[in-house]
């Protein structure tokens, strides 16, 4: 919103040393809006502006245009306008007959609005004036001016009419220093005014030849008065009168532009007998009259000059008297005035103090208030802190409660295994599986296209076994949750161990890394174990998962499982994975590692098992060699990214492994791999509750 086409439109309320408007509209970059409800919220609280320096020309009701700014200390901002302008009602007379029609309604037929004051009316096409409505006796607000018969006329702009949208319609408004140009002077008094006008030029003629002239001038001047009183006596002008004034004009102009043809009418009449001894007959009355009139003049005259000189005496008599009275007066009146001024100073010395020492108790009173405040928000965190505080050492006390309980169950289940060992004999160890003999090896390459050929994936549970393959194949341990998860490890045996895989189900005695080659107490080798040493041994591609780690009391191991296949800990031909229960918990994974099997699997998985029984073109045995260590590849997926150099040397082995199996869909992979283990994640830890007895 541009400030400088930002202005704002309303009416004086109040006047006192600066003067208050009301906002009433708003016009912002051209468009004009209305304030009259929305006020108080636009310039709270009362929806005022002050205008400084405008108490000189705005007085109340008037209407102004102002720029606010908000003025005075961040918490007792208002709104000022250092300067401000006044605006005048317009009024559009332009569609009457002519300028002629608008003086004749502004001054003879007057308004009906009894609006009192300055207003500016368009009476043309290009042309308006500026007047002053005042109310007549009748009623009516009638036009008037310093000098109506030299009436200044303003070149007419439209662009400075101002449209100002009310609830009640739209009011029209103009600045009264509007700095129109004036154009031309126009007489535009009464009609009466006008023939009393020629009528007194005539008679100011004092020559010869203007005598006639002068007295039909004075027919016209007495004619001109009766109709003015006519006008001013009638409640609505009569046509009848407004034609007798028009041409009570037009023979005013004849009398006074043609005086010749008045003189030679006079001429005619004064060769006539007749006429000339009726004017003897009306100079010897004139005369008598003139006589008994100078006589009744003097005589008024006398008298006038004696009641004057009585009225000088009494005058002077009574203004003496009226002065000792004013003395008398003005010394009883000062010194009962200086009885009160010294009752007053004395009541508002008293006041004074007593104010002072109120204000004293209440600025004390403020400030132990405020004291009292800061003590109890002191009170209320101390004790909110120590809430917390209770709180927390309840929960780490049921938390080392629960791990007790859980270390203790651990400890007997420990011990009851180690009994076991002592007193069980030699057993024979379950036999590994072994690849079909008829299992035909398979290129790294070549997997997108065994999944695509399998009946018993969907499109989502392709792509996942993909993704879960391609970790399994790089050195790294994908965790496989859901409740299709064991039907992910048969395809993955089909697909990279010829249909062979070696499984290790969780039970409480697995808790750290160790646990996992060999079983705690006795010390004999798990499924795991043997499997890793029959790899170590034959150097053949074998296919193991660790099953429901979920069972496991703490999971602290799949951590480390993680960075021994990374750093090569493992031999490559010792494929690894690990799966979770959680066959109710259907909520998505954030770790590019960790994949939700459900869905994966089609509804006739089982059927198209069964009659794949006997094809031996379906199980094959991955050929770990058909695609080795791509550093060049790494690096361009690294970039900039900042990775711990086990992860960064793992990416050599995963980056072109993810190229070989997923194909199109390797950089997406990648790229989501790369942001998991560059964004420092940590492992999700927790201990496992599996019951057992308190011994807290």
């Amino acid at each position: 919103m541009s400030a400088i086409n930002t202005f704002v439109i309303g009416q004086c309320t109040r006047v006192k040393d600066s003067v208050f408007m009301k906002a009433r509209a708003q016009s912002v970059d051209g468009v004009m809006r209305d304030l009259t409800h929305t006020s108080q919220t636009e310039f709270p609280p009362e929806g005022e502006i002050e205008l400084r320096g405008a108490r000189a020309f705005l007085k109340q009701d008037d209407w102004a245009i102002a720029k606010p700014v908000l003025d005075g200390p961040p918490r007792r901002q208002r709104w000022v306008s250092p300067t401000a302008k006044k605006l005048l009602p317009f009024e559009d007379l332009s569609g009457l007959s002519g300028s002629e029609a608008a003086r004749r309604l502004l001054v003879e037929t007057g308004l009906q609005d009894t609006y009192v004051g300055e207003k500016v009316c368009r009476i043309g096409l290009d042309e308006m004036i500026v007047v002053k409505m005042a109310k007549s006796e009748d009623g009516r607000s009638r036009a008037t001016a310093a000098d109506m018969a030299r009436l200044p006329v303003f070149s007419f702009d439209a662009t400075k009419i101002l449209a100002i949208p009310t609830p009640g319609g739209s009011i029209s408004l103009m600045e009264k220093n509007h700095q129109s140009p004036e154009i031309k002077l126009a007489n535009w008094t009464s009609d009466a005014k006008y023939v009393e006008q020629i009528v007194r030029a005539a008679l100011a003629g004092e020559d010869d030849e203007q005598k006639a002239r002068a007295a039909m001038a004075a027919t016209l001047l007495a004619h001109a008065g009766r109709l003015e009183g006519l006008l001013s006596g009638a409640g609505e002008p009569d046509l009848n009168i407004a034609q007798e004034i028009s041409r009570s004009r037009r023979l005013g102009e004849i009398v006074t532009s043609r005086p010749a043809l008045v003189t030679d009418f006079m001429q005619a009449l004064r060769r006539d007998p007749a006429i000339a001894a009726r004017i003897e007959q009306e100079i010897a009355r004139l005369t008598a009259d003139a006589v008994e009139a100078k006589r009744a003049a003097l005589t008024a005259e006398l008298t006038t000059s004696m009641e004057a000189e009585f009225a000088t005496v009494r005058r002077a008599r009574g203004e003496k008297l009226k002065a000792e009275l004013d003395d008398l007066e003005t010394s009883s009146l000062q010194d009962l005035q200086a009885k009160l001024d010294a009752e007053e100073n004395a009541a508002l010395s008293a006041i004074e103090v007593r104010k002072s020492g109120l204000e004293k108790a209440v600025e004390e009173l403020q400030k132990s208030r405020d004291a009292l405040k800061e003590s109890n928000r002191a009170k209320a965190g101390e004790i909110e802190a120590l809430d917390a505080d209770i709180t927390r050492l309840s929960l780490e006390a049921v938390d080392r409660k629960a791990d007790v309980d859980r270390l203790l169950g651990m400890e007997q289940v420990l011990q009851d295994a180690g009994d076991r060992a002592k007193t069980s004999q030699a057993s024979p160890l379950m036999p590994l599986a072994n690849p079909s003999p008829s299992a035909s090896p398979l290129p790294i390459g070549e997997i997108s296209d065994w999944l695509k050929a399998s009946q018993l994936l969907t499109e989502a549970g392709r792509r996942g076994v993909a993704r879960v393959a391609t970790l399994v194949l790089s050195g790294g341990v994908p965790i496989i949750e859901g409740p299709e998860a064991d039907d992910v490890l048969d395809v993955l045996s089909s697909m990279l161990a010829g249909g062979a895989i070696t499984t290790l189900d969780c039970d409480p005695t697995i808790i750290s890394y160790d646990d996992l080659w060999r079983r705690p107490g006795h010390g004999e080798p798990t499924a795991l174990g043997l499997a890793l040493a029959d790899v170590q041994d034959r150097s053949i591609v074998r296919l193991c998962a660790i099953r429901r780690a979920d069972l496991a009391p703490s999971q602290f191991w799949i951590d480390t499982l993680a960075r021994a296949g990374k750093q090569r800990s493992l031999p490559r031909e010792f494929l690894l994975c690990v799966t979770r229960g959680g066959e109710g918990d259907g909520e998505a994974t954030s770790s590019p590692s960790t994949f939700r099997a459900e869905g994966w699997i089609e509804r006739t998985a089982g059927v198209a098992a069964l009659a794949s029984i006997g094809n031996d073109t379906l199980q094959r045995v991955v050929e770990l060699s058909s695609v080795g260590s791509d550093p060049a590849a790494a690096l361009a997926l690294i970039g900039s990214a900042r990775l711990p150099i086990t992860d960064a040397r793992w990416l050599a082995t995963f980056a072109p492994t993810a190229k070989a199996v997923l194909k199109g869909e390797a950089g997406g992979f990648s790229k989501e791999v790369l942001d998991s283990i560059s964004g420092d994640a940590k492992p999700n830890l927790k201990l496992i509750d599996n019951g057992g007895p308190s011994r807290a």
